[in-house]
């Protein structure tokens, strides 16, 4: 996989990584973003974990419920790689990383963040809701394709569709930057 190296000040948001969304078939996403958090140095680290409890919007208008149980985390490889680097955890309820707990845009401005980087599932969801919602906040915005699945083949097509034509991708950037290629699964 090749990962944008711009130069720029980034951050990595991870959507969504728990037990709730990862299975065996997309259980490469835990071996690739692991691979990026090792080989890859970013400024500032967010983790989003989310909940659709009984009764919720979810649960009335999709017929759909996630709730909070003891799997309520990122799944225990990643979680542990990103202990030692201060991650900022963020609990949400809503598709956008954005929308969660925590004031996460004043803490990347805070730091001078320039550009993230977007991982997570599922792509034609909350993975590409936090991701426009970058762009709109003013973030350099890169989806890494390879770290990121829906729950069905023709979903993850159409989103990275999307994401390709508007650039928002690893694998459709058109900025002359440079890159890092990393193995990935």
């Amino acid at each position: 996989m090749k990962v944008p190296n711009s130069g720029r000040k980034k951050a990595l948001l991870i959507i969504d990584l728990q037990s709730a969304f990862v299975d065996s078939r997309n259980n490469y996403l835990v071996q690739n973003i692991a691979s990026l958090i090792k080989n890859m140095n970013y400024d500032f680290y967010a983790s989003a974990i989310f909940h659709a409890e009984k009764n919720s919007l979810w649960d009335k208008q999709q017929n759909w419920t996630c709730p909070k149980n003891s799997d309520f985390h990122t799944v225990e490889p990643v979680n542990q790689l990103l202990e030692p680097l201060n991650v900022v955890r963020v609990e949400k309820e809503t598709k956008s990383i954005f929308k969660g707990d925590k004031k996460l845009l004043e803490m990347l401005k805070r730091k001078r963040i320039e550009e993230v980087h977007v991982v997570g599932c599922d792509t034609n969801d909350c993975v590409l809701a936090s991701a426009f919602e970058a762009f709109d906040l003013g973030f350099f915005t890169y989806v890494i394709e390879e770290c990121c699945q829906a729950p069905l083949e023709e979903l993850q097509v159409a989103a990275l569709d999307v994401l390709r034509r508007q650039h928002m991708t690893n694998n459709s950037c058109v900025e002359k930057i440079d890159f890092i290629t990393l193995q990935h699964k």
